[in-house]
């Protein structure tokens, strides 16, 4: 019996560092970075409604929606900064419709589908960070965009929340998810050093050329 009472406790600690890191990762960028600014206050309101109503069966969906949402919109978010800052406006809007998109038609879609979907989008946006930050020399910015897109990459029911067993067969759905929202929390900190980095890096080039 230790061991889902270990568990239960790596998820609820998880689900606090999140919403707090998320939140005030949020509140830091909110005057200069807009877009990860909101994708970062949805994955903080996703984790702090599983803090205050962990077992309430009627806002399950609601909880599950929202945790969906922010651990789309998050990636997406910054990436889209990223690529706003590095002037790929086009590329920029293409994703951020994209997302829209699935956004709005999952609803519509099987489970598979929507799985598929939504790593597509996750590969989508961690290419772009990744792409934007190798040109940068942004390591903090690559390091972020990996651990804000964990949890896409690795969901075999996007919706269920659930994690592939053939990459952790041994351990349990809670405790990887735990992990995963752990990683997610380190992502959001130190994504928020790195566009902030970015940003000052790109106004410095910008007054040089001036």
């Amino acid at each position: 019996m230790a061991f889902p009472v270990t568990e239960c406790v790596i998820t609820s600690s998880s689900d606090i560092i999140l919403s707090a890191t998320a939140f005030y990762s949020s509140y830091k960028l909110f005057k200069n970075h807009r877009a990860p600014s909101v994708g970062l206050f949805l994955l903080g309101l996703s984790a702090a409604l599983c803090i205050l109503l962990p077992c309430s069966p009627y806002l399950t969906s609601i909880k599950r929606e929202t945790e969906w949402a922010g651990e789309v919109f998050a990636p997406v978010l910054f990436a889209f900064d990223f690529l706003w800052l590095s002037e790929d406006h086009n590329t920029a809007y293409i994703l951020l419709c994209g997302s829209c998109l699935l956004l709005g038609v999952s609803d519509w879609l099987s489970a598979d589908a929507l799985a598929l979907m939504t790593r597509c989008l996750g590969l989508s946006s961690l290419s772009c960070c990744l792409m934007v930050c190798l040109f940068a020399s942004n390591a903090l910015g690559a390091f972020g965009g990996v651990a804000l897109s964990l949890p896409l990459l690795l969901a075999q029911n996007v919706r269920a929340n659930t994690v592939a067993p053939l990459i952790y067969p041994a351990a349990t759905e809670g405790l990887i998810k735990g992990l995963l929202k752990a990683s997610m929390a380190v992502g959001c900190w130190v994504s928020t050093q790195a566009i902030s980095r970015f940003r000052l890096d790109v106004t410095d080039q910008c007054n040089v050329d001036f």
